[in-house]
């Protein structure tokens, strides 16, 4: 083997040498930098994407606090309006019962007015039946004929005690 063969030594150093020097300066200077620039950049990336999630999610965060806001608030907005209407529809309902009551009394008053009326009314038609059957007994067992005013007399006489 040629490698082994001491009177190439020499050589084979020096091209060793200048080799590993050239690779040497060439990693230095133009690969290294080149591998340093891409991992700083992707660092960089990386910094920007991490900032940017924090952003948002801080708008996220901003955002779902407006929205608990905004439902709090309608459901506050919402509770006062039912509150509102079972109030209004409180009082129209107890306006309603008061003019039902209203009504009711009137209609009773003049159903009163009208029972007092009938009364009235058939008590003179009882009266009137009470004068002819007196009337018509007394003269079937008497032969006294009574006027009618004489027996109404009687009978309103008595009318007093019977009420």
């Amino acid at each position: 083997m040629p490698q082994l063969n001491p009177e190439f030594f020499l050589s084979q150093l020096f091209w060793l040498a200048v080799f590993f020097s050239f690779l040497f300066i060439f990693l230095w200077k133009v690969s290294l930098p080149r591998i340093a620039t891409v991992l700083e950049k992707r660092q960089n990336k990386i910094n920007d994407n991490l900032a940017t999630a924090k952003e948002l999610q801080e708008k996220a965060q901003e955002i779902e606090e407006n929205i608990n806001l905004k439902i709090n608030k309608a459901k506050q907005d919402a509770n006062e309006q039912i509150k509102k209407t079972i109030s209004s529809l409180q009082d129209e309902v107890s306006s309603q019962l008061s003019n039902l009551d209203n009504e009711l009394e009137k209609k009773i008053s003049d159903s009163e007015k009208e029972i007092l009326k009938n009364r009235e009314a058939q008590i003179n038609e009882i009266n009137k039946e009470i004068t002819n059957i007196t009337k018509i007994t007394v003269s079937k067992i008497t032969n006294i004929n009574f006027s009618e005013d004489d027996i109404k007399n009687a009978i309103n006489s008595d009318q007093g005690s019977i009420n």
